[in-house]
């Protein structure tokens, strides 16, 4: 989905490049931002910021985001083996925005045999730091398995924040612990469905976009709340199903059920007008034509 700002606050522009599936670190960036429906520049050729990792980022002050639109034109241009590229992309400035309410205990709630696949994982690290947990037995995980959730050193009983997961060197990367992380050393990995939520709202988004909707009119995140959980154990369980016919597979055809049933059923506060407020004509727009899932 598109990024959206809310009007009258400072937020910053982000976006990666991607060349041949792999993100690409440009050697410098810059970004010319031209209004909704029209030539007129907003910010001409602000220097971008380019984290190690190839993150492009550039601060727009509350100025830039005071007046809503959609379809702000953001070109991007960047110096990647000594050549300029550009690339185009579009962001909202909106009254308020459309915004995720459920967390890892509310999809475990509703289907508790998540937390018996890998849910946690124990070992023993083969080495380490205040900030990594190196263990060769967690190299059958994905890159990023374990990013967003928890990690617990058993020696220091800490409890640390997952900020990366190399599937490469099975390294796993923390906040910071009291002390090294040392050879020999229990702990305790619990993962976070994070990426499997975000994955449900963001089908949500599209679902409403497909119907001529805008998501950031929506008012109250609340109203999706049955329907992302129900959408987001459907994720999970799909990226756990090894075919058709097993456990998984039946839940995750469940549970895609269950979530256009209870999108179905939704009375939205939509704000139709996108003055930021929800008068009496505009509670209770019912869409049951979307269907979750289907892309």
């Amino acid at each position: 989905m598109k990024q959206q700002f809310i009007k009258g606050t400072a937020d910053s522009f982000k976006t990666y490049i991607y060349e041949n599936n792999r993100k690409v670190v440009p050697a410098s960036a810059s970004v010319t931002v031209y209004k909704p429906g029209g030539d007129a520049v907003l910010v001409d050729g602000g220097v971008m910021a380019v984290a190690a990792d190839g993150l492009l980022s550039y601060a727009l002050v509350t100025s830039d985001n005071s007046v809503t639109g959609e379809n702000y034109k953001a070109v991007v241009t960047y110096i990647h083996d000594s050549k300029s590229w550009y690339i185009t992309l579009f962001y909202d400035v909106v009254n308020a925005r459309l915004t995720s309410v459920i967390t890892d205990d509310d999809i475990c709630a509703e289907l508790p045999q998540l937390k018996d696949n890998g849910w946690k994982v124990r070992g023993t690290a083969g080495s380490g730091s205040a900030t990594t947990i190196v263990d060769e037995g967690l190299k059958r995980y994905e890159d990023d398995y374990f990013t967003g959730g928890l990690a617990y050193s058993a020696a220091k009983d800490e409890t640390r924040e997952v900020t990366g997961f190399a599937s490469a060197t099975g390294t796993v990367t923390t906040a910071t612990f009291s002390g090294p992380v040392a050879a020999g050393e229990k702990y305790t990995l619990t993962r976070s469905y994070s990426r499997e939520i975000q994955r449900a709202f963001e089908k949500m988004e599209d679902m409403l976009v497909r119907l001529g909707k805008r998501p950031h009119l929506v008012l109250d995140p609340y109203d999706l709340r049955e329907a992302h959980i129900f959408l987001s154990v459907a994720e999970v369980c799909r990226g756990m199903s090894t075919g058709s016919g097993d456990f998984w597979w039946d839940m995750w055809k469940e549970y895609e059920k269950k979530a256009r049933e209870a999108f179905g059923s939704i009375n939205f506060k939509y704000d139709s007008t996108g003055d930021g407020y929800i008068a009496s004509g505009e509670q209770g727009a019912n869409f049951k034509s979307i269907r979750a899932g289907r892309r």
